[in-house]
């Protein structure tokens, strides 16, 4: 219901300050969207967002501000944290998810963060197992569902089946989890979903996006063209243990066959910290056809 104060979304019906030319949440130009209170005819959120310029300039902002931030030697100092905070909920949350407990904790004797994992634990494994089970047997009916989960499923099992390969996921999951994580922001900034002061919230949550994969960016070069960088590396915190891309490049190594150096592995991360921005953005310009997917995965299909 519309006050003298603000006003509701057509689409969404988030209320918002009146006067509003776009919604805060969804974007949707609201003049568009809106005759006598109800959505024009043919028109949804969908359809409308794309022609409005509130979340390329949500982007566009998160993006210069992220530059001027990483450019400045005090603010990446100050918000270097965060990296870390992404970085070692990979770690952790990839290695309670392969039977092995672990806790992520900031590193304060050397910098950054360090997360200590235990070895693979049978009953916390079998519970997983018994989830995966559960959810094949809950969406039993709904054979592209059970597809994707038989796919994943059998990722797991793989990945879970050996102590080189679980030592191998987790140790990817560093870097990679920091990026998705940003991917995920990027996305929620762009589509306006998932906050609760959307006019605050998408702004700096496209922000910290890229102020990750600059970061990601940043290290990764630093790894391919700086050999000072490279040796302090390898020195992983005073010898005390390996990092994570040269865990990576000499388990490939070793157990694949496949010869890899760390300059090698952080081209494949500079890569996918190129990627990903741009899979959130494809994401949101194909929204429609990604929730229909994922609603068609929901299904339960009754007998």
């Amino acid at each position: 219901m519309e006050t003298a104060a603000s006003i509701q979304c057509p689409i969404c019906a988030f209320e918002q300050a009146e006067g509003s030319e776009t919604c805060a949440r969804c974007g949707v130009v609201i003049a568009k969207a809106r005759v006598g209170g109800r959505p024009l005819p043919g028109f949804s959120a969908v359809d409308v967002v794309p022609r409005d310029a509130g979340a390329w300039r949500i982007l566009a902002g998160g993006l210069i501000s992220a530059l001027i931030a990483h450019a400045i030697p005090f603010f990446q100092f100050m918000l270097s944290p965060l990296v870390t905070l992404l970085h070692e909920f990979g770690h952790a949350a990839t290695a309670w998810l392969l039977g092995c407990p672990a806790i992520p904790a900031f590193d304060f004797a050397y910098g950054g963060g360090i997360t200590q994992h235990h070895d693979f634990q049978l009953p916390l494994g079998v519970l997983i197992g018994a989830g995966w089970a559960w959810l094949g047997w809950t969406f039993r009916r709904n054979p592209r569902t059970l597809a994707v989960l038989g796919l994943c499923a059998g990722a797991w099992l793989v990945a879970v089946s050996s102590e080189w390969r679980r030592e191998l996921v987790i140790a990817s999951m560093g870097h990679v989890g920091e990026l998705i994580l940003a991917g995920v922001l990027l996305s929620m900034a762009l589509a306006g979903a998932g906050w609760r002061i959307p006019e605050i919230e998408r702004p700096l949550g496209a922000f910290a996006a890229f102020f990750v994969q600059l970061q990601t960016l940043r290290f990764a070069w630093r790894l391919r063209h700086d050999d000072a960088f490279l040796a302090e590396y390898v020195a992983g915190k005073g010898g005390a243990l390996m990092n994570d891309l040269e865990v990576i490049a000499l388990d490939v190594k070793i157990w694949a066959g496949v010869s890899m150096d760390i300059r090698e592995v952080a081209g494949w991360l500079m890569l996918l910290a190129l990627v990903v921005p741009i899979a959130a953005i494809l994401l949101y310009v194909f929204r429609q056809r990604v929730r229909d997917a994922w609603h068609s995965l929901l299904v339960l299909e009754r007998s």
